[in-house]
């Protein structure tokens, strides 16, 4: 039997990706699947660091690795249930530039500024002083109201935590689900599964590990 560990981000509704694994463990019935759920990337240490490949949301990128996006979504802004921006319908990059996000000092650079829109506000954000390294923390500061932050449109309803709510965000950039693995990886559930995912989403293999 080989044993094929699948990383993924703690904390967000990833049942969605489940019929992947489930053709590719009927396809593969010698492959055994092992979880490996991670926290935010955090400079210094590859995505794969303990995973052959991994399923995660807009991963920074990284040199040796390929990708293949499984899907994309539209943004959204998180914050806590009263927050000020709560009372609009939707909101646009501009509503946001004032609002503090989340910090944290270990975490990768260019994953941040991602997620806190430095691109399209051409400038880095205010952030809290409370440093965060996964989702459970993140969640605890935004529902006491210190900060926001952006997720996925599909995540927003499987948060867990009921002080919480989530608004469209009009001009935000797409986000991007990708499938991660090693370059050259010669272990053939590797390049079934990289396969699989390919032909589920009519995508190309190998187009970058975090497509901008």
């Amino acid at each position: 039997m080989t044993t094929l560990t699948v990383a993924f981000d703690a904390g967000l509704p990833q049942a969605r990706w489940g019929p992947l694994f489930h053709v590719f463990r009927l396809e593969r019935g010698d492959v055994v699947l092992r979880w490996h759920p991670v926290d935010f990337p955090v400079r210094g240490h590859s995505v794969l660091e303990r995973a052959d490949v991994a399923v995660l949301v807009q991963p920074p990128q990284e040199a040796g690795l390929a990708g293949l996006a499984l899907d994309a979504a539209a943004m959204v802004v998180v914050m806590a249930t009263g927050h000020p921006l709560a009372s609009h319908d939707e909101l646009t990059v501009a509503d946001v530039l004032n609002a503090p996000f989340l910090g944290g000092a270990d975490l990768d650079p260019e994953w941040c500024a991602f997620w806190t829109l430095d691109a399209q506000r051409r400038a880095p954000p205010t952030r809290t002083d409370d440093s965060v390294e996964n989702m459970q923390q993140a969640l605890a500061v935004i529902a006491a109201g210190r900060a926001i932050a952006t997720a996925p449109a599909w995540a927003a309803s499987g948060l867990p935590h009921p002080g919480i709510v989530a608004l469209p965000l009009t001009d935000g950039p797409q986000v991007t689900t990708q499938l991660v693995w090693r370059e050259g990886d010669d272990n053939p559930a590797v390049d079934a599964l990289v396969s699989l995912a390919t032909a589920w989403t009519g995508g190309d293999r190998g187009n970058g590990s975090a497509p901008r």
